[in-house]
């Protein structure tokens, strides 16, 4: 039992689960083709061409899987960036975009060669294009050069979004130490006003006696003023009068008990 956790702890599949997993993901492709051939085999191996062209588009196939299965091997993700989670999406991204474009480009041109070499001579199928016809061989011809070159242009932009997406985290990044910093200069701020009143408590208390004093004595001017009307414009001036009193009494009160 302890080799067996041992082997757990250590074994590279447990350690970089996702790297494995599509590794073995890019070798599912080949292998679904070999179990297509083995379940049509009688139709396959009665025609030679077809026979052949199927061993070579399994080779095809395998390649490729054997080329993402290695890109992922040696792109291991998992806890090569230790607990950040930034750098091992970014490594994730570049991974798969290089996948991606690998194994498109290695399918599609080796499926196109191979469709080339032994199967066109099969099909007199044509495809329309601008009121042509066009040879499904010269289709699959464009096809499989153009499969290397959009694998090749997938990498690419894999590479100018991770270089986008570089620029953004840093600004975002830069944004947020800015406004830390500027929660940490008002947090400053408070502190050193409080620690002022602290110092100077009974000019503070003075202070604050003559503001409710001006309030009251508003709210009473108003309230004497508009007597008479609608207790909806009446209470402009109950409002500040009772704000006023209700301060009062929480300075009295806070005298009487410092502490409260």
């Amino acid at each position: 039992m302890k080799s067996y956790l041992v082997f757990l702890d250590r074994s590279v599949l447990f350690k970089k689960p996702i790297s494995c997993f599509y590794a073995l993901a890019s070798l599912i492709l080949p292998f679904s083709f070999l179990g297509y051939i083995i379940q049509w085999r009688e139709a396959i191996m009665s025609v030679t061409i077809l026979f052949i062209a199927s061993v070579c588009a399994f080779l095809v196939l395998l390649a490729a899987g054997l080329s993402g299965a290695l890109i992922w091997w040696h792109r291991r993700i998992s806890r090569d960036e230790g607990q950040r989670f930034y750098p091992n999406l970014r490594r994730f991204i570049q991974t798969l975009g290089e996948w991606a474009g690998t194994v498109f480009a290695i399918t599609v041109f080796g499926m196109s060669i191979v469709y080339l070499l032994f199967v066109r001579d099969h099909y007199t199928l044509s495809l329309p294009l601008i009121s042509l016809p066009v040879p499904i061989p010269f289709t699959v011809m464009n096809l499989g050069f153009g499969g290397p070159i959009f694998g090749f242009l997938l990498i690419i932009a894999t590479k100018i979004f991770l270089f986008i997406l570089d620029l953004l985290v840093k600004l975002l990044g830069s944004i947020w130490k800015l406004l830390l910093r500027i929660v940490l200069y008002y947090y400053r701020c408070v502190v050193k006003i409080h620690r002022t009143i602290e110092v100077n408590t009974q000019i503070w208390a003075g202070v604050l006696w003559i503001i409710s004093a001006v309030v009251v004595g508003f709210g009473i001017y108003v309230t004497y003023r508009l007597m008479g009307s609608p207790f909806n414009i009446l209470l402009a001036g109950l409002v500040p009068l009772a704000l006023g009193l209700g301060f009062m009494a929480f300075l009295a009160a806070k005298r009487r008990n410092p502490e409260a």
